[in-house]
């Protein structure tokens, strides 16, 4: 049961495009290939258009 959690668990990304003009993009996602395509959709772009891919990890406070 822990291993189906795992891989099914979405994870969070920030998505950066090539377009300056176009606003990054949080979307949670199984991984990064899924945010990309995921992205790339919500915003009528090619998956071209897309120049990073990046997890969103949590800040340690302090």
């Amino acid at each position: 049961m822990d291993a189906f959690n795992t891989a099914s668990r979405l994870l969070p990304f920030r998505i950066h495009f090539e377009d300056p003009e176009i606003a990054p993009l949080d979307i949670d996602a199984h991984d990064a290939e899924a945010a990309r395509q995921l992205a790339a959709t919500r915003r009528g772009v090619p998956a071209g258009a897309i120049r990073k891919v990046k997890i969103i990890r949590e800040q340690a406070n302090g």
